[in-house]
């Protein structure tokens, strides 16, 4: 008998392992909740889209789900290679479907699989839908009912579907493809062997006519014994050749390419804080905004967006941790950026789903427009004109292990300093709208966040001060241990 607790969706859908807790009687029950949610809400008409990464059986986990939707009299679109998640968010939005599902586990360890369910507006299901599909994965399990024989199967309404020109397109359109073009900037690519690794190189190699350096761009599920994470750690090789061989930028996406990492021409790392702040610095410099734009940024991102939006009077509207928070307030507005300090970013005029291929690309465009305007100067040295107009943040991300049952005091320790001071900083005001966050009076922040899966606290910490960024790292671990041990 299924096990309620073992299917449940978190920030970005539900992972698990393959064979332990994602198994094929997994997958259709899932599928068949979301088709449920599809078909009570009048959404079974225009059919869905199914993708899929390059992990184990990720195409045989595709084709279930496939013929699943075709049982319960969906229209399917079903990908016949290995898609990025933002191409399948786009195909949803471009051809109006009324959903589609990726089946995916993003940057998590290789044995994991996962399924995200993307809505028709083609970006990361909401709350309520969440909520919705999880009330039918319950009752489900409560009846423990079997929906699908193979005897049953039907594949006459499963279309095969290879052509994804059109998403190519508005990532060209996105970006300054004759700026690039003209340029030729010397670019290195690692798509850690995810399911970015045939369409980026294909955008480089047909659109933009690029003779770009590769690296793991092929399947292997297991990730070369590595996370598909585009940290700092994993993107050594690409930093060496990048160095080694004077290029100018090396990019990389994670496994499901909707995650990017950026190493430049001095072979420094820039982490997603520094690239939202300066793709939205570049957008404002080269005038590629309107005066009633906003700028969106989760809980847990830099505050050196809030000081550029400050002085070039843009709006910032601040949400909780998840990219769904950030695609609801781009769906409401005209949001020039959103973007998170894990690594997903998306702008105005393309999908509302975070995209790594698209950050990619706009990096590229900003090397080109530097290599043009300034000669041989690099991503890090751009960033250093911003530090010096706003001045140098410095942010890290602490994860604790922590006992479950500590969680609550831990957030109560923090929001009892309210009204106090740490270190002589006065604490200005704490935010509740993910965590606890504390801003102090002089710009430092720090959001204790616990995770809803794991027994951790994530917490953020951010200033400008070195000094007192590292009085904060110590106040933050001290404080916690000494409630958990």
């Amino acid at each position: 008998m299924l096990e309620e607790k073992k299917i449940k969706f978190g920030t970005d859908g539900w992972r698990a392992v393959i064979g332990d807790e994602f198994t094929f009687d997994n997958v259709e029950v899932v599928t068949v909740a979301i088709a449920q949610y599809l078909r009570n809400n009048n959404l079974n008409k225009k059919g869905v889209f199914i993708g899929y990464d390059n992990r184990f059986l990720s195409e045989d986990f595709a084709e279930h789900s496939a013929k699943t939707f075709n049982v319960m009299g969906f229209k399917v679109f079903l990908s016949n290679v290995s898609v990025p998640t933002p191409l399948t968010a786009f195909i949803t939005l471009h051809y109006k479907l009324d959903g589609a599902i990726m089946i995916t586990a993003s940057h998590n360890p290789s044995k994991y699989s996962g399924i995200k369910f993307i809505p028709y507006y083609g970006g990361p299901a909401n709350d309520e839908i969440t909520k919705e599909i999880e009330e039918n994965l319950r009752q489900l399990t409560v009846k423990n009912k079997k929906y699908r024989q193979k005897k049953d199967c039907v594949t006459n309404n499963i279309e095969i579907i290879s052509d994804y020109s059109s998403y190519k397109e508005r990532l060209l359109k996105t970006v300054d493809k004759d700026l690039i073009m003209a340029v030729k900037p010397k670019i290195a690519l690692d798509t850690m062997f995810g399911s970015g690794s045939k369409i980026m190189p294909d955008i480089f190699k047909e659109n933009l006519n690029l003779d770009v350096k590769y690296f793991n761009n092929y399947r292997d599920p297991l990730f070369g014994g590595k996370l598909p994470d585009p940290s700092s750690e994993n993107l050594k090789t690409l930093k060496d050749f990048v160095i080694n061989n004077r290029y100018d930028i090396g990019v990389a996406l994670d496994g499901d390419a909707d995650r990017f990492g950026v190493i430049d021409g001095k072979g420094v790392f820039l982490n997603p804080n520094n690239i939202i702040s300066l793709i939205l610095y570049y957008f404002i410099k080269t005038q590629k905004f309107y005066k009633n734009d906003v700028v969106v940024r989760t809980v847990a991102t830099t505050h050196l967006i809030d000081e550029i939006c400050n002085k070039y009077g843009l709006k910032v509207l601040e949400t909780p941790v998840g990219f769904k928070y950030i695609c609801k307030a781009m769906l409401e507005g005209d949001v020039i950026i959103g973007g998170e300090e894990s690594g997903g970013l998306s702008i105005k005029g393309h999908i509302p789903e975070k995209d790594g291929l698209l950050a990619c690309l706009l990096l590229i465009e900003i090397q080109s427009y530097l290599i043009k305007n300034f000669g041989k100067i690099h991503l890090s040295e751009y960033m250093e004109k911003i530090y010096k107009e706003f001045g140098f943040y410095q942010n890290t991300r602490l994860d604790l292990k922590i006992p479950l049952e500590k969680k609550r005091k831990i957030l109560k320790l923090f929001l009892n300093l309210r009204d106090n001071k740490i270190s002589g900083v006065k604490v200005l005001r704490i935010i509740e709208k993910d965590g606890v966050k504390i801003v102090l009076g002089n710009g430092s922040w720090m959001l204790i966040r616990p995770s809803g899966t794991e027994p951790l606290i994530r917490c953020y910490i951010e200033s400008r001060d070195k000094v007192y960024f590292e009085f904060l790292k110590d106040f933050v671990k001290t404080n916690i241990n000494r409630l958990t041990n």
